[in-house]
């Protein structure tokens, strides 16, 4: 299997995909955090790396608010946006739910969006440590953060225990086993550097 800068192609099991959805208010209110509000025209799919061959990890539905935080071409320079589908659905998908999802899909122009390559402060983890698809351990495990790894830290948020987790785009991935450039979160506990810095990933 090749790699194709800046993705890995592999493919990940997609395991358990969405753990029960917990309403946005289940998670502390804070200013409206990472990202800019943009909106879907059609229900669209959410992906864990940046490429329809990357899990779907979740959907981003026409109207919602999701917070786009940055853009990136797949291997066929088709641009997709990383960015944070803020309700969710009771039931079926926690709110903030982080992953890619197909510019052609977004209403709007996104051009002015930067870039996700060199996007975040580099965050280390300490140990081989799971990214989740929302912030909290009851969410689909979507990849891994290998340990000395490059994970690009975007925000930080608690879960509804007061624990941090990072948003985190893992870089480099693994050949046959994970795309580059997987995003989730992570567990603040198995990162070696202060993530105090890093700005607020926010709720709504």
């Amino acid at each position: 299997m090749r790699a194709i800068r800046p993705l890995a192609v592999a493919a990940l099991s997609c395991g358990a995909l969405l753990g029960a959805a917990i309403p946005a208010s289940a998670t502390p209110a804070t200013a409206a955090g990472a990202g800019r509000e943009v909106h879907t025209a059609v229900d669209s799919g959410l992906y864990s790396g940046p490429g329809l061959s990357t899990p779907r990890i979740g959907t981003v539905w026409a109207g919602d608010n999701f917070a786009a935080i940055c853009r990136v071409n797949d291997n066929n320079g088709k641009r997709l946006l990383l960015g944070i589908e803020r309700p969710g659905r009771n039931g079926v998908q926690w709110a903030n739910t982080a992953g890619y999802v197909w510019d052609d899909d977004v209403i709007g122009d996104t051009a002015d969006l930067p870039s996700c390559d060199g996007y975040g402060r580099r965050v280390t983890p300490n140990k081989d440590t799971a990214m989740y698809a929302g912030p909290g351990l009851s969410t689909g495990q979507i990849g891994t953060a290998w340990a000395g790894d490059d994970v690009a830290g975007v925000c930080k948020i608690n879960d509804n225990n007061g624990k941090r987790l990072v948003l985190g785009i893992e870089r480099p991935g693994r050949n046959g086993v994970q795309w580059a450039n997987t995003v989730g979160y992570v567990w603040d506990l198995d990162i070696r550097e202060s993530t105090g810095d890093l700005p607020d990933c926010g709720t709504a």
